[in-house]
């Protein structure tokens, strides 16, 4: 092997990993009041919308609902031969490493 200031010659793939899995939610509420109409600027109906948004998302995603989701999320995995999407975002040299961080292929 061939060391060169204490570096020893590696490539790095990195890989991210995240879930296959996911899971849409509906949540049906009643109508809030129209905002067309109201003379709100484009900005504003957005600012209004998002407002809407965080408020359904916390008053419907409890902590018992966060534990819900996530005993079903972990029974998803489980179930699955493979539930993560991987793949190589990037590529390097050169990192100052030991020998036992190099992963063997062979």
């Amino acid at each position: 092997m061939n060391m060169k200031n204490n570096i020893i010659e590696n490539e790095v793939f990195k890989f991210r990993i995240s879930f296959q899995k996911f899971k849409n939610i509906n949540v049906y509420v009643k109508p809030f009041p129209d905002l067309i109409g109201t003379g709100l600027t484009y900005d504003e109906l957005e600012n209004e919308w998002e407002q809407r948004e965080d408020l359904i998302k916390e008053k419907y995603f409890t902590k018992e609902k966060i534990d819900e989701l996530k005993k079903e999320f972990i029974k998803m995995i489980e179930d699955s031969d493979n539930p993560f999407y991987i793949y190589c975002y990037d590529t390097d040299a050169g990192y100052n490493i030991t020998e036992e961080q190099l992963f063997k292929i062979d």
